[in-house]
C-alpha cells in the first residue's frame, strides 16, 4: 500500500525539503496535493475532498538527520 506515493517522496526528498521543511505534506498519484503544520490536521483536511486509504501524508523533517519512522495515533472524524 502507497507504494507509488512513497516512491515519489523518496526521489523528491530534496525538493520537497527545500518547499515545504518542516510540514506534514499530503501525497496522491505522485503529486503533492497538501501541506499541512501537523498531521491531524492533514488527514482531516484531506478527507473532506478524498476518501482515507487514497492518499499518504508524509513529514518533511528539518534535516536528514531528523527523519525518523513515526507512527501517529489520532481520531480521523467528519
Amino acid at each position: 500500500m502507497f507504494e507509488q506515493e512513497n516512491k515519489f517522496y523518496d526521489e523528491n526528498k530534496d525538493r520537497l525539503r527545500k518547499k515545504y521543511l518542516g510540514k506534514e505534506v499530503v501525497i496522491a498519484q505522485n503529486q503533492v496535493i497538501g501541506a499541512y503544520d501537523d498531521v491531524g490536521t492533514a488527514i482531516r483536511e484531506t478527507v473532506k475532498t478524498r476518501p482515507l486509504g487514497s492518499f499518504c501524508v508524509k513529514s518533511v523533517p528539518v534535516s536528514p538527520q531528523a527523519e525518523i519512522i513515526r507512527i501517529p495515533t489520532f481520531l480521523v472524524s467528519r
